[in-house]
């Protein structure tokens, strides 16, 4: 399979804002199943891969990271994942410095979830940050969940996954503490970012909307990690720590956004990760409409 892109970004005009979507690079899966669609047949999934024209062999997925600059604010949406994958990621810093962007000039972080894809690359492997200068922005319900005496995984496909994790996460989040800011859900950050729960892929991941002038935008995060989430929403994948909750909420919020035309990007979907939801076969299956952009 082609490999993805593992530096790159993409300016895109925004009223008075200026959005610049940077690739951190890519991870990969051996076998589509189990990690998405655990509970599904392989051959209806390996029908429905080709039926959209993806890969029947493997999966590999773009990590997404968006940058947002106001004024005299660069503000950071998560950060990739670092060290922790040298291999084919962790190369958000270089698509900073390719975009001209001093990573010494972000002032501000917001982390959609907690998990290492997202949050890998606050630290160096050394310990120290990679971005001094700047402010963290967590959601208040993931903190709790993850800073708790026992988070529960009772409602994952395959609680391993989360309990790996956890060490690495308290870990991260206790390096950054003292300059971390906790916000609830709905709440409006820095007059443009207008937060959203998407509780279930985990307890506070959150989706949010940008808005400037007459333009906005929503990023999906990790409500999504393929074209086959959006066909097949119920899915579903073993990275969901709520999966039954993570199909409501997929659900929920993919109909809204092909009944609002919302203007969409995600984490994970094909580089660079805009397009629209739309709807074919009498309107009874979404589908994923990459918007055509200048790379």
């Amino acid at each position: 399979m082609k490999q993805l892109k593992r530096t790159g970004h993409v300016q895109i005009p925004f009223g008075t804002l200026e959005l610049v979507l940077l690739t951190d690079g890519y991870f990969s899966l051996e076998t589509f199943q189990p990690t998405l669609a655990p509970k599904i047949s392989s051959q209806l999934v390996e029908m429905e891969l080709q039926r959209l024209s993806l890969s029947t062999k493997d999966y590999q997925a773009p990590i997404i990271v968006m940058l947002i600059k106001q004024q005299d604010r660069y503000i950071l949406i998560d950060t990739g994942e670092g060290h922790y994958d040298t291999e084919n990621a962790g190369n958000l810093k270089e698509s900073l410095h390719l975009a001209d962007i001093d990573r010494y000039k972000i002032t501000d972080i917001l982390i959609t979830h907690a998990h290492r894809d997202h949050i890998g690359g606050i630290l160096d492997a050394d310990g120290s940050p990679n971005y001094p200068n700047a402010t963290y922005y967590m959601a208040k319900p993931e903190f709790e969940f993850w800073m708790s005496d026992r988070p529960d995984f009772s409602k994952s496909e395959n609680p391993e996954i989360g309990q790996s994790s956890i060490d690495l996460i308290r870990k991260t989040i206790l390096a950054i503490k003292v300059k971390l800011q906790l916000f609830e859900p709905g709440d409006q950050l820095f007059s443009c970012i207008h937060t959203e729960s998407a509780a279930g892929h985990t307890p506070g991941h959150i989706i949010y909307t940008i808005k400037s002038d007459n333009s906005a935008i929503t990023n999906l995060v990790d409500l999504i990690h393929s074209p086959i989430l959006v066909s097949q929403p119920h899915w579903g994948t073993q990275w969901d720590i709520d999966f039954n909750r993570a199909v409501d909420t997929r659900i929920k919020i993919l109909d809204r956004c092909y009944r609002e035309q919302t203007l969409v990007v995600a984490s994970h979907m094909p580089w660079p990760g805009i397009g629209f939801i739309g709807r074919k076969n009498k309107c009874k299956e979404l589908e994923w409409i990459p918007k055509n952009i200048i790379d």
